[in-house]
């Protein structure tokens, strides 16, 4: 499990089923050199050691290693999760840098030194379609130049960045804020395993823990502390992605925030990040540029591949800002396949329509035989993944 010591696996577990403030756990951890060291002392030297309140000594010293310990370590063979601790040298480096970091990770995957390249996308559960479909592009986006996307798995719009960054092929991260044998949600059972292919699902808490309402703000400190940065799709004013943002300024990471309709309730939240000094992001690049990140992907590069190994995107962008001669030249250079891979059908139908011609929305239609709701929804992924342009005039 990780790098910690087999004799001091059952103390680890034991240390976590006492639930203890992090901090004050990571003292415990310093002042006797281990979690064995700490059950090897006395009630008295452990409460000379550190402010624990009678309960929280209580709850300590109910924990027995040989006991719940070894009990736990069984259950956590049998279930293939490993532990990560804060002394492990492969402890993410970006969460050990918090105020709090966790003593302890639960992890089903793995985790890679890659994965020190990532950006949180979160946002609302109850989530409007363009929330989803933005959250989903900018984590594609995100995943194909070789970033991790880090989320909450919950349904909506973390749900839907997973989602981008698994059909990218790119790596992703899920934190969760109960036990990672519990169900939740159940929806996303099947993602999470999608998840722990590509990437990992964790916890800072015991197996057997619900998901309980005060669980899932501690738990986004992690989701924020393991990013560079943290971008806020969607969210209403009160919500638990603004609860994220916070807590990632307050660890001197960057927020972002995406724009919305404003008469949305849904937008609300993400317009009051802007008011308050959050980077606006329209777009991967604003991201990317805040973050000093690679703007495009390596074309050797594994990220970024489907599952077949080709190329997840291989069209030519139609909103570069170029003239008309580089436009062409370009396009011959590249010379784009009339069905690039990656794109469901009508958005390939959509580009080869378009080539690189500016045409009403009216013509498109009449041009692709396409229904006018299926036109509307391809040309707005083709803009939110940076392939068009719309023009004045409704071009």
């Amino acid at each position: 499990m990780g790098n910690v010591e087999s004799s001091d696996i059952p103390a680890w577990l034991a240390l976590s089923r006492a639930e203890l403030p992090p901090r004050l756990a990571v003292e415990l951890l310093e002042h006797f050199h281990g979690p064995t060291g700490i059950f090897s002392a006395s009630p008295v030297e452990i409460a000379s050691a550190t402010h624990l309140s009678p309960t929280m000594l209580s709850r300590l010293l109910s924990q027995r290693p040989d006991d719940i310990g070894v009990r736990d370590q069984a259950a956590l063979q049998a279930a293939g999760i490993s532990i990560i601790t804060i002394q492990d040298f492969d402890y993410p480096p970006l969460l050990r840098q918090i105020p709090d970091p966790p003593p302890l990770l639960y992890v089903r995957g793995r985790l890679q030194e890659e994965d020190n390249r990532a950006v949180a996308v979160v946002g609302s559960r109850r989530c409007s379609p363009y929330g989803r479909l933005v959250a989903h592009s900018l984590a594609r986006e995100l995943a194909l130049r070789g970033i991790t996307v880090v989320s909450g798995l919950a349904v909506g719009i973390d749900g839907a960045a997973h989602q981008g960054a698994i059909e990218a092929g790119g790596r992703t991260i899920g934190v969760m804020a109960c036990g990672l044998d519990v169900p939740y949600p159940r929806q996303h059972d099947e993602l999470k395993e999608q998840i722990i292919k590509q990437g990992a699902v964790i916890s800072e808490v015991p197996l057997g823990t619900s998901p309980t309402p005060p669980r899932f703000p501690v738990r986004n400190r992690i989701i924020s502390g393991l990013s560079l940065g943290t971008v806020v799709v969607e969210a209403p004013e009160r919500s638990g992605a603004l609860i994220t943002a916070r807590l990632a300024a307050e660890q001197g990471r960057e927020v972002f925030a995406v724009p919305g309709n404003v008469n949305s309730f849904h937008a609300r939240g993400c317009h009051q990040l802007i008011r308050d000094g959050a980077n606006l992001a329209e777009k991967v690049e604003d991201i990317l540029q805040e973050l000093h990140l690679p703007l495009v992907a390596s074309p050797d590069s594994e990220i970024g591949r489907d599952t077949a190994g080709r190329p997840a995107v291989t069209s030519v962008s139609l909103s570069s800002d170029a003239g008309p001669a580089q436009q062409a030249a370009s396009a011959e250079q590249a010379q784009p396949s009339p069905h690039p891979t990656g794109f469901p059908p009508e958005e390939n139908r959509l580009l080869a329509c378009l080539s690189l011609q500016q045409k009403y929305v009216d013509q498109i239609i009449r041009e692709t035989s396409l229904p006018s709701s299926q036109v509307s929804a391809g040309l707005m992924m083709l803009e939110l993944k940076g392939l068009v342009k719309r023009l004045p005039g409704n071009l």
